[in-house]
């Protein structure tokens, strides 16, 4: 049993082989129109140049507590943080000013972009970014026209973006700084004008100094003033840094940190009485001279730290519960816990400011006693002294913010900067040459496939017997001589202009063979009718054919032109006739009078006679069957060439006369759905089929089912010669 499937296996390769090689022409002109446009394609291919850069991305939340990390996978997270990132458009802005700003616009090919948003539209085509797998890296690839472009362009996109997350790092410590520099600017007016002042009024004024009581009272004023001012300071501070935190939650939590700050404002300022009563107590304490030092001051300010912490925790207590346990995966918890404790530091420099303001209104109280010109000297002063004090401050404090600025770093590191890369990434030729070839290949055999599957055509004669149950009798080949032309029984060759050993004439004689012994012990047919479904099939040199070797037997055969319609057996044997068949069917004229020589011995014919366009009527007289009744008497055979059976009802008309049918069928030109319309035709009309004669099988294309006529081919032939 496996034998015999792996014969069969190699049987259906072998027919696919033959296949393939029938359709040669078909296949090999799919072949090399794909391949010429594949070679077409990649040479008019601009040649696109491509740099890289690999980035290191520092998974933990700094310079990153703005966006939203979950417990769940906060590595991979925060890279498709930095990926989205540097997709972005507001990357790309940046990057198309860069170059703008450059000079070198109108020398890169997306200087041809004469709008912005065409350039920024390019610049977002033509960048990828791939995360290298296990591993907190991105690779950076940018394409462009030349190497050039491509080198420069990756470039500025890796170090604006290298630019963009230190911005975001650095963002609360620069708007700090920012805040500090506005605040230096301002102070150090006031103090200009407080110096010139002071100054003006020494000069216009005999009093030029401050007695011993008054200038420990203006020191007194001055370092409360010093104080309160630096308190309001660091509450405008700490306002500009919880700005800054806010605008960088995302809109969801911003509706969600604003309505849990609201709630607890009101708690806030529950805790902010009891803040205000420690503030103004250590304020209380400062002026009437105790040091910072002192056990009181201390105890105050433990207390208000105490204080503090318990609020700060209780709150963020209170928002995880309520908030962060019901929405993890859109909540920064480091981001909101930040604000809390910001909000908090705001209403302590408040109570600390407050505090400072009553302490001040005591003395200035005390003020309103000293002598007018005394007092205005002593504000000055102060003025300049509380100036001095707190320009000193904030300018430590600047310099302080700009070395935090300058020590924060941000989570992206260059690994490796980008490179001119001189070589095209696409078209990739050799790719793009194999590709072609194999996709030639199977478009080339898709298509001789599908050609056979659409193709009704008859193209195994199996299959056909199998599904009419009508017994092949004869299968006639079709031959290549030596000028390489394909000769076949439809063309028109008679036997007596092949070879002797020509593998058609050898086929006739197998149809004759069969014809003869077909019948199992009955009598051989006498009145063969030779028909086929359609025109050009070869019934009429089939017919003729099949009367010369029959004639070879030395029987007395008759062959009648009896295809009306388009009769061609005077021209094959090149008869002269002035009467014919239908003269004959009109009564015209006797049998004997419409009976020509063939030249072949034992052969004759009659021709069709004169044109009438009332075939079918002649054909249905009376007359019609009394003359077949004497030709029957007079010869051994009679061979009929009629008109195919799907063009008119003559061949089923006189194949009632007849002792049956053969059937000529072109192998690849008849289709399957005539043929079975045709057999339907002869059944519902009791037409008896002798069987099929297959026509133009070219051997040299199929093996397997026709091996023997392929066999018999090349042993009758000078190449099959042993």
């Amino acid at each position: 049993m496996p034998e015999r499937v792996v014969e069969d296996e190699g049987k259906e390769l072998k027919t696919y082989f033959f296949l393939l090689l029938e359709n040669k022409i078909l296949f090999l002109t799919t072949f090399f129109i794909v391949i010429a446009l594949v070679f077409i394609v990649t040479k008019v291919t601009k040649p696109t140049y491509q740099s890289t850069a690999l980035i290191l991305i520092e998974t933990s939340d700094k310079g990153l507590s703005f966006l939203p990390i979950t417990d769940m996978n906060p590595r991979k997270t925060v890279i498709n943080n930095h990926i989205e990132m540097i997709q972005s458009r507001t990357l790309f802005e940046r990057v198309e000013n860069a170059i703008s700003n450059s000079g070198y616009m109108d020398s890169l090919f997306i200087g041809k972009y004469k709008e912005k948003e065409g350039r920024i539209s390019y610049l977002r085509k033509n960048l990828m970014v791939i995360p290298v797998k296990d591993t907190d890296i991105l690779k950076i690839v940018y394409n462009d026209r030349t190497p050039e472009d491509a080198f420069y362009i990756t470039k500025i996109i890796v170090d604006q973006y290298y630019n963009i997350n230190l911005e975001m790092t650095r963002g609360e410590l620069s708007e700090v700084r920012k805040f500090l520099e506005e605040q230096l600017v301002k102070i150090e007016s006031d103090l200009q004008k407080n110096e010139e002042n002071l100054k003006k009024f020494k000069e216009n004024n005999s009093i030029i100094e401050l007695s011993e009581e008054t200038s420990k009272l203006v020191e007194m004023i001055s370092n409360f003033e010093g104080q309160k001012k630096q308190y309001f300071v660091e509450r405008e501070m700490l306002l500009s840094k919880l700005t800054y935190l806010k605008e960088n939650l995302s809109q969801s939590n911003k509706m969600i940190a604003e309505g849990f700050l609201n709630e607890l404002d009101p708690f806030l300022e529950r805790s902010k009485r009891e803040l205000d009563s420690l503030q103004s107590n250590y304020a209380y304490f400062l002026s009437i001279g105790y040091d910072t030092t002192h056990p009181k001051m201390k105890e105050i300010k433990t207390r208000v730290e105490n204080l503090k912490n318990n609020i700060i925790q209780n709150s963020k207590t209170s928002f995880q519960k309520k908030y962060f346990a019901s929405n993890p995966l859109d909540y920064s918890k480091n981001l909101m816990d930040e604000i809390i404790t910001v909000q908090l530091d705001v209403k302590v420099k408040e109570s600390m400011i407050e505090a400072f303001n009553n302490v001040l209104k005591i003395f200035e109280e005390k003020m309103k006693k000293i002598p007018f010109q005394e007092l205005m000297l002593a504000r000055l002063e102060r003025n300049k002294k509380v100036s001095e004090e707190l320009y000193l401050m904030l300018k430590g404090k600047f310099e302080e913010a700009k070395v935090a600025e300058a020590g924060k770093l941000g989570s992206v590191k260059i690994i490796d900067k980008p490179v001119l890369n001189k070589s095209p990434v696409l078209p990739k030729k050799n790719r793009n040459y194999l590709f072609g070839f194999f996709l030639a290949l199977i478009l080339g055999v898709g298509i001789v496939f599908l050609k056979e599957y659409i193709d009704d055509s008859v193209k195994d004669i199996d299959e056909i017997e199998r599904e009419l149950k009508i017994n092949i009798i004869g299968n006639i080949p079709s031959i290549k001589i030596k000028n390489g032309k394909q000769v076949s029984a439809e063309k028109g060759k008679l036997l007596t202009e092949l070879p002797e050993n020509s593998p058609i004439v050898e086929s006739y004689k197998i149809l004759r063979t069969n014809l003869l012994y077909h019948s199992d012990g009955k009598e051989p047919p006498k009145v063969v009718v030779v028909t086929s479904a359609t025109k050009g099939e070869g019934k009429s040199t089939t017919a003729s054919n099949l009367g010369i070797v029959m004639a070879q037997l030395d029987k007395k055969v008759l062959l009648i032109d009896g295809d009306l319609r388009r009769p061609v057996l005077d021209k094959m044997f090149k008869i002269n006739f002035d009467k014919g068949f239908t003269n004959l069917l009109k009564g015209e004229i006797s049998v004997e009078d419409v009976i020509y020589s063939s030249g072949i011995d034992n052969l004759w014919i009659i021709p069709f006679g004169e044109r009438t366009s009332h075939s079918t009527e002649l054909l249905e007289g009376r007359i019609t069957k009394k003359i077949f009744e004497q030709l029957r008497n007079m010869f051994d055979f009679i061979v009929i060439d009629t008109s195919p059976v799907l063009s008119v009802a003559d061949p089923t008309i006189i194949s009632r006369l007849s002792d049956g049918l053969l059937w000529v069928v072109q192998f690849k030109k008849a289709k399957k759905r005539e043929l079975h319309y045709t057999k339907k035709l002869l059944k519902n009309l009791n037409i008896p089929v002798i069987g099929f004669v297959f026509n133009n099988i070219n051997t040299e294309s199929f093996y397997g089912k026709y091996y023997y006529y392929h066999y018999y081919y090349h042993y009758h032939t000078k190449e099959g010669e042993r």
